[in-house]
Parts: C-alpha cells; structure tokens; sequence
C-alpha cells in the first residue's frame, strides 16, 4: 500500500477527462498543501496515452478495489463521477472528501459533508481550471496540456453540443500556457484515439463504459468515437453478441454502445436486451437490426442518457 494518504481518481472504464482530472486535481489539492496521489481504474485507451505521453506523464498506478490497495483507509476524492456504480470498488472502505463533476447527481451519498463543486459544462476539467484561478494556483505547462486534452476530448474539439463558451475560454487560457495550438494537437490527439483496429468486439463494446440505473434496472452504455463509422458497422451483428454477451454477465436490463462519427457528428446506437420499445420511445425512430441512427449526436451525457432512463420509467 502507498503511504500516500489522499488519493484523486475517476471513474470505472476511464477516459481521457477522467484520467487527467484525477491528475489535475492531485496537483492542485498538492500545491494546496495536502499532497495528494492519483489513480484510475483501468488502463488508459489510445487517445488518453497519447496525451499522457505528449506532456510527460507516467501512467497512474490503477486501483481496481480500494480495500485491497489501502487496507489502511485513506482521504478520497472523485474526478468525472458521482454515480456508486461507477466508483472504483470497496470505496465505502475510504473516507470521502470531495466531488468534482459535470454529470447528473445519481445515488451518491456520503458518512459526512464534503467539498463538491458540479457544473452543467462540457469537461471536469474546465470546472478544475477555473478552480486553480479562483484559488490563485499556478498551472504548470505540462498540467495544462493533460487539462486541454481533456476538454478537447469531453467536447469533440467543440462539437460536443455539451460544449460551452466556458469550455472554449478555459481550452484557449490552457493552450497558451501549454504553448500548443488547439486545432493541430485536437485533431491528432483524436485520431490517436480513433484508432480501433486492434480492438476485439469485447474490447469495442466495453469501450467508455459506464453503468446507469432507472425504475430497478441498471444497464450499460459505452461509447467509441472513430473518424470513419464504416469498418465498425461492418461489424454490427458481431458487436450485438459482443453485448449480449456482456449483458448476461453483469445481469444488464440492457447493454449499448455509440459508434460516434466524430466528423459528421452523427452516432449509430446499437444495443442487446428486449429494450426496443426504450429506444424507439426515446428517440422516436424505428430500429433496424439493434440499432438507430441518430444524427447530431455526440452526447451520452447529453444526448442519449436522459431519453433512455426517461423511457425506462
């Protein structure tokens, strides 16, 4: 066990925004005066080891239960979640200190009061920059850059309609303190990620996973964004049992994935479960082989959450 006693970590099956905003706030939370260590709970995907690489940064130690890693206990705070599902495993074993997020408020509940600070932005970490200024804290060069990959990440280079002019602002103070230009780091950081080519249908399906429940049920809905949908949909019926698969082993109600067209910023939503009538009531298309399209759609936050716990009541 690391005698560390104050640990930052994001959610289960981590992203981009969850990784460096446990890293950013570890800094911050350090250069306050309570040294902090962070962690992630799973291995970071292509694009997040792109920018961990491009800034200098090792990859956090990955914590998979917390009554295993810290017998001992310690301080915990959350980057990017607040939903029990999606919190690493044993952290009722922790003492919890704080939130920060951009997501709805699920089932969080806590022993005593904490520091939480929940904006309805487009990334955790434009919420953790304006917090270093607010704070009169120095953003190194380096943690900038970890912070704009986020945000370029969580919004799609913008296109997220989850982005916000606070976003943009926050992005452009980090990428001139990183000293990079947005676009040109944006674009190849998000093709770096848009690599799938190596992944097996478990591995597509899994991707971005995070877990919701509604009315007693709790499914799971991943999401992988690629510049070109059409090697992916090839493999549609494959990607159904790859689900199902994943459906029956974690008892799902049902299991989704977004294959995200981050060019023409459309999603295909495919799915496993007896769930059709959900998805036709909460987007109100026909469905075809388990699947809809949605067009202008980037957005599980945004776009595809809300409309499926609201058809699940």
């Amino acid at each position: 066990m690391s005698e560390v006693k104050t640990f930052v970590a994001g959610h289960k099956s981590p992203d981009t925004d969850s990784i460096c905003s446990a890293i950013s706030y570890a800094n911050l939370l350090t250069q306050m005066g309570t040294p902090a260590t962070p962690v992630c709970a799973g291995d970071a995907n292509k694009e997040t080891k792109y920018a961990l690489e491009h800034f200098g940064f090792e990859h956090p130690q990955i914590v998979t239960n917390w009554e295993e890693f810290a017998p001992n206990g310690g301080d915990l705070y959350l980057t990017d979640h607040n939903e029990s599902k999606q919190i690493i495993d044993g952290y009722k074993s922790m003492n919890m200190c704080g939130v920060i997020d951009h997501h709805r408020i699920g089932d969080f509940e806590t022993d005593g009061p904490v520091f939480i600070r929940m904006e309805p932005v487009g990334c955790t970490n434009t919420i953790l920059t304006k917090l270093y200024i607010e704070n009169n804290q120095e953003i190194p060069k380096n943690i900038a850059g970890l912070m704009l990959s986020a945000i370029i990440s969580d919004t799609v280079l913008f296109r997220s309609p989850t982005c916000t002019e606070t976003d943009k602002e926050m992005a452009h103070k980090l990428a001139a303190i990183a000293g990079v230009d947005i676009d040109s780091y944006g674009l190849d950081m998000l093709k770096a990620g848009a690599d799938i080519s190596d992944l097996t249908n478990d591995e597509i399906v899994r991707t971005d996973m995070k877990e919701f429940s509604e009315a007693g049920q709790t499914i799971s809905i991943g999401q992988i964004s690629v510049m070109d949908t059409t090697d992916v949909l090839a493999k549609q019926a494959e990607l159904v049992a790859a689900l199902e698969a994943l459906r029956t082993t974690n008892g799902y109600a049902a299991s989704y994935i977004m294959v995200t067209n981050i060019l023409d910023e459309s999603t295909t939503l495919i799915y496993s479960g007896d769930v059709e009538s959900v998805v036709v009531n909460a987007f109100g298309k026909d469905v075809k082989d388990n699947a809809v399209f949605l067009p202008n759609t980037m957005s599980r936050k945004k776009q595809i959450v809300p409309p499926i716990l609201g058809a699940m009541k």
